[in-house]
């Protein structure tokens, strides 16, 4: 039940499909964002929060999503799962730099 709670909770905060995302360890999205060329940036418009996006394999993405206090979390996603999120994206986020 808590795991069911925090999912809905995260899903009104990070624009992508949570359902689909795999949540990464910090350590291992660090490690991975910083090997990685950066494919796409959001910001929300209400506040210091943003998504970053890295291309992980041709596939896939590591997505960073950084809280205003300044806390990372990591996911991975199918890219073609991130393309569908981009496309229907809040109007609180927009996008600042996109390779998709």
């Amino acid at each position: 039940m808590a795991t069911r709670e925090q999912g809905r909770i995260l899903a009104d905060r990070v624009p992508l499909p949570t359902d689909d995302a795999q949540r990464l360890s910090w350590d291992l999205g660090t490690e991975l964002a910083g090997r990685k060329p950066e494919r796409a940036r959001l910001e929300h418009t209400e506040g210091a929060r943003s998504l970053t996006v890295f291309e992980a394999t041709s596939h896939t993405v590591i997505a960073r999503f950084r809280s205003a206090v300044g806390r990372e979390s990591f996911f991975g996603l199918a890219t073609d799962d991130l393309r569908d999120a981009l496309e229907s994206l809040p109007a609180r986020w927009r996008v600042t730099r996109s390779e998709f």
